[in-house]
């Protein structure tokens, strides 16, 4: 599961990101996050699926082994997360400890899914090196699948995951007000 992430600095990307962004550290849901609709186009979303059935669920991830049969994801559109990175949590004697997740060199970029109303994003079983923290990551693209995505031929899989960079971070961030640089400082 993804249920946090970061989006501060675009420099990284090889995309023509038109949006000015707020940099954020703590990005969590309902927030109105940068993502890259079907068109191809830049635009900002509310971080929560709505199923257009129900006036109350929100979801925040789709698993990818379900996506396509889900009530709830019929007629949604891709989409694409732009973010820097991300947080998951393991839990150590009752306590939720956070790692960060990103690549040095590049932005990161979640498959997702959206309709009118918000956008979610879609996760699959992680790799071995990132299952020691969380069970689930988010399916990861690089900009040579984004087509493959859009045209839903996307196999889900998320090779460049290995590559990540993974540190353990402050507790301040399970604090979704906190929103500071801080919160990507290795522990």
């Amino acid at each position: 599961m993804c249920g946090r992430y970061t989006l501060h600095d675009t420099s990284k990307s090889r995309l023509n990101l038109n949006s000015s962004i707020v940099p954020n550290f703590n990005i969590h849901p309902s927030t109105r996050v940068l993502i890259i609709n079907d068109q191809k186009k830049t635009i900002f979303i509310e971080w929560n699926f709505k199923p257009r059935w129900s006036r109350t669920l929100r979801i925040v991830n789709a698993r990818s082994e379900t996506i396509n049969q889900k009530k709830a994801f019929q007629n949604s559109r891709r989409c694409v997360f732009v973010a820097n990175g991300y947080y998951e949590w393991t839990c150590l004697h009752n306590k939720k400890i956070p790692y960060y997740h990103t690549f040095e060199d590049s932005m990161m970029y979640f498959a997702g899914i959206m309709n009118s109303d918000g956008a979610c994003i879609v996760t699959r079983p992680s790799y071995p090196g990132i299952a020691t923290v969380h069970c689930r990551q988010p399916v990861i693209l690089n900009y040579n699948s984004f087509d493959d995505w859009f045209q839903m031929t996307h196999n889900y899989e998320s090779e460049n995951s290995e590559k990540m960079k993974i540190f353990k971070v402050s507790i301040a961030v399970n604090n979704p007000k906190n929103n500071s640089i801080k919160n990507l400082i290795p522990q």
